[in-house]
């Protein structure tokens, strides 16, 4: 996660730095435009991720605490089966 956060800043900084080199305006503007474009479609559907968020979470505490109170052999039938072959 480091990593991504590290690169995502040295992005910006260059995107930064190259906006200050006279000539580049033309070059930089869509660049910026375009990081701006993607913030706001992030943030507008930032209420999506939150849910499919709530419902990995969920989904996944619920299969954990299948996991915990079920049996082997009611979460898989072919439990049964093996232990005939053995």
């Amino acid at each position: 996660m480091n990593t991504i956060l590290f690169c995502i800043a040295a992005g910006i900084l260059v995107v930064v730095v190259m906006s200050k080199i006279p000539g580049l305006e033309h070059f930089v503007k869509p660049i910026i435009d375009l990081l701006f474009t993607a913030i706001k479609a992030v943030c507008g559907n930032g209420a999506y991720w939150v849910v499919w968020l709530a419902k990995l979470l969920l989904a996944s505490h619920t299969e954990l605490l299948r996991n915990m109170v079920m049996s082997a052999e009611a979460l898989d039938p072919s439990v049964a089966v093996r232990d005939k072959e053995a």
